[in-house]
């Protein structure tokens, strides 16, 4: 998906695969609906154009490892008010605390 400039995943998504945005090179802003649950291995891997990630979920889903493998590092997760301290510490989550905000 070298081309995708962007996308709107579904409000009735609830699982994104594994690779399932891997090297999309031209995202720029992502935003995950509130019913995700869970986010598979490198589902967002290599993504340089990726800005900021919207994470709507109060609750973090579950991520399996490098699923933001190398996030640019000036990239901001933005999650919701609330529920920063719950994604910083959460399994996978932990190792992008630095890169999350509060929305």
């Amino acid at each position: 998906c070298y081309s995708l400039a962007s996308i709107t995943i579904p409000s009735n998504v609830t699982s994104i695969g594994t690779y399932a945005f891997y090297y999309c090179y031209s995202l720029a802003s992502i935003t995950i609906p509130s019913n995700v649950t869970s986010i598979g291995t490198r589902a967002f891997s290599s993504c340089p154009g990726v800005a900021e990630y919207h994470l709507l979920p109060t609750t973090p889903p579950t991520l399996e490892t490098n699923a933001f493998y190398n996030i640019v590092s000036d990239c901001v997760i933005y999650v919701p008010a609330g529920s920063l301290e719950a994604y910083q510490t959460a399994t996978n989550w932990s190792t992008y605390a630095d890169y999350m905000q509060e929305e």
